[in-house]
């Protein structure tokens, strides 16, 4: 993902973290403290996302390589052949 497209989701993320722990702060001022403080809630909500940020599958921009996997294998052994590499 792009720094810049992973900086705002997480930035996102913690903004829905930080309005929720807020709307629980504003049903605890109305309701009293038998409101939990929503970091119960809001906690393993802003993990969940930010886990998928770090883990969730993402389109790839790159174009298949005509001729497949055989021609990526020749390309892989021409470019390879002079290392010390183990083969492919």
């Amino acid at each position: 993902m792009p720094h810049d497209d992973l900086a705002a989701r997480i930035n996102e993320a913690v903004g829905f973290y930080e309005d929720e722990l807020a709307r629980f702060a504003e049903l605890r001022a109305i309701h009293g403290p038998t409101v939990p403080d929503g970091a119960t809630t809001a906690g393993p909500q802003l993990v969940h996302l930010l886990h998928d940020l770090n883990t969730a599958e993402r389109p790839t921009w790159a174009w298949p390589l005509p001729g497949g996997e055989d021609q990526w294998r020749r390309i892989a052994r021409k470019v390879t052949a002079s290392q010390d590499w183990p083969g492919i």
